[in-house]
């Protein structure tokens, strides 16, 4: 059964431009606080927006000044200019320049923007101009970042004199506030709900935000455990990404193994298709319990797949060099018929032994009481006392119930203690009844 619930989903509640509230559920308990932490940071410091860096305005050389018919004086315009919204995608720096004259109010939308490049709140006021001989020109150097920067990390030599940076907050989320509520979920209470609020300054929708973020932590994750290979490391010609994929999957996940089989390869310390293709025959051979038969049965599975085959040009993989010598192929072919018959012989006996070993163990399992079933994974007394009553003393009787059976009824089990039970039957080649 899956850690991660198969009913998780995100739930828009409300929505408009600039604000958006989500409900997230089911979760586990505490993984509330967990993945709403995650994105909530990650929406208040990694999201990309546009502010401005630095202004340039004729007749002021620095923002600690009056400005001449300007009801504003330098550091209220730049209060005012902090709260620009622009929305585009550009890289670099961009200038947005204004020239106004006259006495009245300078709105956002004055303001000449670049190609691609659009102002959010068109209505606010920039500044008031309160004398007819007025002359304001401005230019505005805007950026597109993330984060928070102070105006001494905006510095740049090239901009013209009497340019003079300010602080800027790149941030298009405004603000994000999370509750996590008690819920329950498949007849318990152990389960809670993450209820989101994104806020944004409009240049970015809150939904559009909360999938960012949630990109980002996905690139996080999914790179933490990959393994990257060193810079200096030559590859060759031959180098398939696929086969060295392949290399690492399970041995039981590509082709279908006999218990048997599969026994003698776990006690060899053999579990992936690399750990198969760096033994020799000769160290394969030696394993108890494993003759040539069985070798060359489970190296024809293997090469039957496209991945494995394309493996063939590798030759630092011991078994894969014997068999482009055609070793395997050779060993069977030299046996003489009694050798071959001996072989046989004594990969059926061992077959048999196995059957048997399989037959008293599944007996055990069969014969094992429901009182041991519920110590060893976890079933309540009541849930026991539910089995009883339902005539169920052992775990064969549990394979002549139907799954459905134990979730209806007035003896009904959990979802969750019936799943326990499944796996339980599943682990031991056991499963309920169609």
């Amino acid at each position: 059964m899956s850690f991660i619930l198969d009913d998780l989903r995100l739930t828009v509640l409300n929505e408009n431009e600039v604000r958006g509230e989500y409900k997230i559920g089911p979760l586990h308990k505490g993984y509330g606080t967990t993945i709403g932490n995650a994105l909530r940071r990650t929406l208040l410091s990694s999201i990309p927006g546009i502010a401005v860096t630095a202004v340039h305005l004729e007749g002021i050389h620095h923002q600690f000044t009056a400005i001449p018919y300007v009801l504003e004086d330098a550091i209220q315009l730049v209060a005012n200019i902090k709260k620009l919204v622009f929305k585009g995608d550009f890289k670099g720096k961009k200038i947005v320049s204004l020239n106004a004259r006259g006495k009245r109010e300078v709105k956002a939308s004055e303001l000449s923007c670049p190609d691609g490049i659009e102002i959010v709140n068109k209505d606010f006021t920039l500044a008031h101009l309160v004398d007819s001989n007025a002359k304001f020109n401005i230019e505005l150097y805007i950026e597109k970042n993330f984060g928070y920067r102070f105006s001494e990390e905006n510095r740049d030599p090239s901009y013209p004199i009497g340019t003079f940076p300010i602080d800027s907050n790149f941030s298009p989320v405004t603000h994000v506030s999370m509750n996590i509520k008690q819920v329950m979920f498949s007849e318990s209470l152990n389960y809670e709900t993450l209820l989101f609020t994104v806020e944004t300054n409009g240049s970015i929708a809150p939904m559009s935000a909360l999938k960012a973020s949630t990109d980002i932590l996905i690139e996080y994750f999914s790179n933490i455990l990959v393994q990257k290979e060193p810079k200096e490391e030559i590859i060759e010609e031959e180098y398939i990404p696929e086969a060295v994929d392949i290399l690492k999957k399970p041995l039981e996940e590509i082709v279908p193994l006999s218990v048997r089989t599969g026994n003698v390869f776990k006690k060899a310390g053999i579990y992936t298709v690399g750990d198969l293709f760096s033994k020799s025959k000769k160290e394969l051979l030696s394993l108890k319990n494993f003759g040539i038969k069985s070798l060359i049965g489970t190296i024809d599975e293997l090469m039957k797949i496209p991945e494995i085959e394309k493996l063939k040009n590798r030759n630092d993989l011991t078994l894969i060099t014997e068999i482009n010598n055609g070793e395997l192929i050779l060993e069977e072919a030299e046996m003489g018929a009694e050798e071959v018959a001996e072989e046989l012989s004594k990969e059926a006996t061992i077959a048999q032994e196995e059957t048997i070993k399989e037959g008293a163990v599944i007996a055990d399992i069969l014969n094992k009481s429901i009182d041991d079933l519920g110590v060893e994974i976890g079933l309540p007394n009541s849930q026991i006392d539910k089995l009883r009553k339902l005539q169920i003393e052992t775990v064969e009787h549990l394979t002549h119930m139907r799954r459905e059976d134990l979730l209806i009824g007035s003896y009904k089990l959990s979802k969750k203690n019936v799943d326990k039970i499944e796996e339980y039957l599943l682990q031991n080649n056991l499963r309920f009844k169609e």
